[in-house]
């Protein structure tokens, strides 16, 4: 009666059968919906992440905010409460973090991912802010280059700083951003994001600033137009709980990490074809997509420019700063 049993035990001693993975679950939230990349790059992570665990390693999944705001969330990470998100730079947590919406550092897709994509130079200094915060970075998650919305009802401003006088803008709480819109003319508006529909919608607003076209249509009904002064590549940062992670097993780390490169390679692959079907859905909502000339673009460029860079370069440091002016092409 003692056969199978020791045949059972011999056939594990010598790898003829695996024990079963050990089973772990992880909670990635965000404050997108499903339209948004962060929505997409989520399902093609757990997807692949299901198929590499054998179904072993699990994600309790939370898009659209129902964690908290973007903030909130990003701190629920770096105390461990959350596990996983993906976000923009908290400056709150870390000046520092300001340095990934410098102004007119990438002039198209090409510059923006050689910069700030998959083995980029700002991957080095990402990784180090986010380890003194008690986080991993996964990956940088492309959006777009950036503009800003205008309510209905309000002149749109297109010169530099006189149109801007007296426009209420909003950014999000970081100092660097209050400087920029104050040096091309706007008064600036610290407010969460959860906030900006109501405020667009009751006037306490007249814009919102730092968008990429793929979040104009959340606030639609409210707009006349966008302008779209590619002031800044947005990306992003799917964040991880180092504690946690290092917690992990070799093998878990393994199956967590090759499904976020895969599904973040799909991101920076196919985000610069985006970029046009959302322009164009913005025109089919009735919203007016206004381009600078290149002499409205250059004075706006100068302002930011002038403002941010020796901001940043007080903060980062000159070799950093070095490296993004000779990305940037400015001396």
């Amino acid at each position: 009666m003692t056969f199978k049993p020791l045949l059972l035990s011999a056939a594990i001693a010598v790898g003829l059968l695996t024990p079963p993975a050990m089973a772990e679950e992880a909670i990635l939230g965000h404050v997108m919906d499903s339209e948004h990349i962060f929505h997409k790059v989520s399902q093609r992570f757990m997807a692949r992440l299901d198929e590499l665990s054998g179904g072993a390693f699990t994600i309790d999944y939370h898009p659209g905010g129902d964690l908290g705001d973007w903030t909130s969330i990003v701190e629920q990470v770096a105390q461990g409460a959350t596990q996983m998100t993906m976000a923009w730079n908290h400056s709150e947590l870390d000046p520092r973090w300001d340095v990934a919406v410098l102004g007119y550092v990438a002039s198209d897709w090409e510059t923006g991912k050689a910069v700030y994509g998959p083995g980029s130079v700002m991957d080095g200094v990402y990784n180090g802010i986010m380890e003194d915060m008690g986080m991993v970075l996964l990956g940088t998650i492309p959006t777009d280059f950036t503009g800003f919305v205008v309510r209905k009802g309000v002149d749109v401003p297109l010169n530099f700083p006189e149109d801007a006088a007296g426009f209420k803008m909003r950014v999000p709480g970081m100092p660097m951003a209050i400087e920029r819109y104050k040096a091309t003319g706007f008064s600036p508006v610290p407010m969460a994001f959860s906030e900006v529909y109501t405020a667009l919608q009751t006037g306490a607003i007249d814009g919102r600033a730092y968008s990429p076209p793929s979040e104009v249509l959340l606030f639609k009904d409210v707009l006349s137009t966008y302008v779209f002064t590619r002031e800044n590549f947005e990306h992003t940062f799917w964040l991880a709980n180092k504690q946690w992670l290092d917690g992990l097993t070799a093998e878990q780390q393994g199956w967590l990490r090759t499904a976020a490169t895969e599904a973040v390679t799909w991101a920076w692959d196919t985000a610069e074809g985006e970029s046009a079907i959302w322009l164009g859905k913005i025109r089919e909502a009735g919203i007016d997509v206004v381009d600078l000339t290149p002499e409205q673009l250059d004075k706006y460029k100068g302002f930011v420019v002038s403002v941010e860079y020796p901001y940043m370069e007080n903060i980062i440091g000159t070799e950093i700063m070095n490296e993004i002016k000779k990305a940037a092409g400015i001396n």
